[in-house]
């Protein structure tokens, strides 16, 4: 018998991700103080990596001992497969929550492989090279921009929030399908339409500066290809995906006075990132959870105002 009927909401589906992430959030903070008490040098290189462990060792020892996250739990929702009838197997939930936590990151670094990949190849004409790899920079940059539409068709028509649940087929049906709130679906859609008006903004305003960005480069640096500097093995603390060194704070938006870098690897204002973390205790860029305790002040440190790019001559 199908359980479509019982499908769960969109408020349901929400509350349940915010209380994973409150439960995973207190596992990443476990595992980095656990770094701390090993090593500082050991924090400093290992810390980015707690939060993905974290979510892999929470979804995982649901899916394995096959039980509810304590989101679905909180909020009275199980998965089930695509026809609505049964559980989903564990082959399928554990491929959804690896292209939830992992994909995006390893399409990225594997569209990174492939551009350096390209500028080492002997065999294509310079004409071709410059073509794929105007496609693959495309590519890489429209993946946030997928993101936040497939979360604004969920706001809107509700259904699946994450891509990867989208790709398995996997569902959510409310056990309680009688408290299911169908007051909230007006709300979400209003939010839905707005945050899509806001992404066709942001994609117009997006095309436009790299299409004036595009004007202006000199005609000797067409002939030269940008090596990507994930590929080649370097990393560079960048505003935008042009690779441009970040020398304003994003918070006065002037220029970082007393550079302090967060536990993230943002850099900041050592006044502006103090008040900011009076208010909440995430970054302003990318969200993840940082400690006034963390925050390091370089003392000795120079923002350029600019970084030479690694570039092969055509």
């Amino acid at each position: 018998m199908s359980l479509f009927h019982a499908n769960a909401g969109k408020a349901e589906i929400i509350r349940s991700v915010q209380k994973d992430q409150l439960h995973i959030e207190e596992v990443r903070t476990a595992l980095s103080d656990l770094l701390v008490v090993l090593s500082q040098r050991h924090w400093y290189r290992y810390n980015a990596l707690c939060k993905p462990i974290a979510e892999t060792l929470y979804h995982h020892y649901a899916i394995l001992n096959n039980l509810q996250t304590l989101g679905e739990e909180y909020t009275g929702i199980i998965q089930v497969d695509s026809n609505y009838v049964m559980l989903p197997n564990k082959v399928l939930q554990l491929l959804a929550i690896l292209l939830q936590f992992g994909g995006e990151p390893a399409a990225d670094q594997l569209l990174a492989y492939l551009q350096y990949e390209l500028q080492r190849s002997g065999e294509l004409l310079p004409s071709a090279k410059r073509a794929i790899n105007k496609f693959i920079e495309f590519v890489r940059a429209s993946i946030p921009f997928v993101r936040a539409f497939h979360t604004s068709m969920f706001y809107i028509n509700g259904g699946k929030y994450h891509i990867s649940k989208r790709l398995t087929g996997i569902n959510y049906v409310l056990i309680r399908n009688w408290l299911k709130e169908n007051h909230s679906i007006l709300g979400y859609r209003v939010l839905g339409y707005v945050t899509l008006a806001q992404l066709v903004l942001t994609l117009a305003a997006y095309y436009r500066q790299h299409w004036r960005d595009a004007q202006r480069v000199p005609k000797s640096m067409q002939d030269k290809v940008t090596v990507p500097a994930r590929a080649s093995g370097r990393t560079e603390n960048s505003d935008s995906s042009s690779g441009t060194p970040q020398s304003k704070c994003a918070l006065c938006m002037d220029k970082i006075q007393e550079v302090s870098v967060a536990q993230c690897g943002h850099l900041f204002c050592w006044q502006c990132i103090f008040s900011w973390l009076d208010q909440r205790q995430v970054c302003p860029i990318c969200r993840d959870t940082i400690k006034k305790s963390r925050i390091v002040r370089l003392q000795n440190f120079v923002i350029s105002s600019a970084t030479p790019q690694q570039t092969i001559q055509r």
